[in-house]
């Protein structure tokens, strides 16, 4: 019996003007334990109908192994998953990525013997839709990412030390598919542009630690306006939170759960964290996290 232990990290994506293209990983963690046995494999279609038979908390890995071996057109065999999910399922954390690159991740090391990271970007990309939660999931830090006519492109930006991360996430869920379907199909030209200076001033902000820089960059124009009447105590946690000293404030992908950033030593972050939680409505609770570096990790044995 073979087994890959496959960590795969959190992600928040968006971190306000960065919508749909720019996340940071995060130190949380799903594991997957994937083993199997040489001998043998299954046809694509075979594995597709195994797939669907598999328990609830394992089917999105067992339906992205299937995937993997349709998109190489490659025969695998059954795997047996021993799933750790430690990210909140449906608070815009990226946990559904995470089981997508488990999955492929898997077929990918039992066909090929390696992982090919930048592949496996590819795959997880083509299966989820869109590349902001698997990049940093994948490659680790704060990345920029976006797909065009030539296909991926991706590149990690500089995130400083004094960066700080908050997460105030609730007790409810929210579907990305609820989330998507409030956003409008245009916004106005006006609005364009001051997306564009945000966006700039939050990247300088995150590469220099700056608090004051991150302040001109805590705007969206694209998805917050839209996705916060489906968070009704967004707009009152976003400026008591901001008052306590968050240097950005906006909600985690598709939300629910809210990302604070904090530009300052870590002495200040301690101190600002007793008064994040105090702000908080009940059922909302505070994680300090730190920025995974290292992105997605597997081991063999």
């Amino acid at each position: 019996m073979k087994k890959l232990e496959i960590c795969v990290p959190a992600t928040t994506a968006n971190l306000g003007p960065g919508f749909d293209c720019l996340g940071l990983a995060l130190d949380i963690f799903n594991v997957a334990v994937v083993s199997w046995r040489e001998g043998v494999r299954l046809t694509p279609d075979q594995l597709y109908e195994w797939a669907k038979k598999q328990p609830f908390e394992q089917q999105a890995i067992a339906a992205a192994y299937s995937y993997y071996a349709s998109q190489q057109t490659v025969d695998l065999p059954l795997i047996d998953i021993d799933f750790t999910c430690d990210i909140p399922i449906a608070r815009g954390l990226g946990s559904s990525a995470t089981c997508a690159i488990a999955g492929l991740m898997a077929g990918q090391y039992i066909h090929q013997g390696s992982c090919d990271k930048e592949e496996l970007l590819k795959l997880t990309t083509d299966l989820e839709g869109h590349p902001d939660n698997a990049a940093p999931a994948i490659l680790g830090g704060l990345v920029l990412s976006a797909s065009n006519e030539t296909g991926l492109v991706t590149v990690n930006l500089p995130c400083h030390e004094n960066i700080h991360t908050f997460l105030m996430i609730p007790d409810f869920e929210l579907s990305t598919g609820e989330a998507r379907a409030v956003l409008p199909e245009f916004i106005p030209h006006r609005e364009a542009v001051k997306q564009l200076a945000a966006f700039g001033f939050l990247l300088q902000g995150l590469a220099r630690g700056s608090h004051d820089l991150l302040r001109q960059g805590n705007l969206d124009f694209l998805h917050e306006p839209y996705r916060r009447q489906l968070l009704p105590e967004y707009d009152t946690i976003k400026k008591r939170l901001l008052d306590c000293g968050c240097s950005v404030v906006s909600l985690s992908g598709a939300g629910p759960t809210i990302l604070g950033l904090f530009a300052g030593s870590a002495d200040e972050a301690d101190q600002l964290a007793p008064l994040i939680v105090r702000e908080l409505p009940s059922g909302w609770e505070l994680k300090r996290v730190q920025i995974n570096h290292s992105g997605l990790r597997q081991f063999c044995f």
